[in-house]
């Protein structure tokens, strides 16, 4: 990674869609379709990103909120899966935001993509070989 990728200011795309899960999240990247699962660390990771962020300023946040040396392999890991599954994108400026907290145990974050996109999970109401509701 170049010095200029690590200080560059990333962003989650505004279409890339966020439920929370209690202390987890999904994505739902609507121009794919696909879901994607969040443990607890990569969603406080991620946050960061929906006001915009640096690679930098997010593993050492991860280091703040309790992750040793030893996860920056996986923390720079994280990010660099959220970039190349477009969920994050290079941004000219940071938003307002609020403060991300993280309250817990930490462990190495995970990005989970879920083998069919969103179109293939669907089934049609109107579909004839669904039984009838009676």
């Amino acid at each position: 990674m170049s010095t200029q990728a690590s200080t560059e200011i990333l962003a989650l795309r505004p279409d890339v869609v966020v439920t929370t899960l209690e202390r987890e999240a999904v994505l739902l990247d609507l121009e794919t379709k696909y879901f994607y699962s969040v443990n607890h660390p990569g969603w406080a990771i991620t946050q960061l990103f929906e006001s915009g962020a640096t690679r930098i300023e997010a593993r050492d946040r991860a280091l703040a909120w309790g992750a040793g040396n030893g996860d920056l392999g996986p923390i720079t890991e994280f990010i660099e899966r959220l970039v190349t599954e477009r969920l994050v994108t290079r941004a000219e400026e940071r938003l307002p935001g609020e403060e991300v907290r993280f309250e817990g145990t930490w462990s190495a974050p995970t990005l989970q993509k879920h083998r069919e996109p969103l179109q293939r999970v669907m089934v049609s109401a109107f579909d004839p070989t669904l039984p009838l509701a009676e």
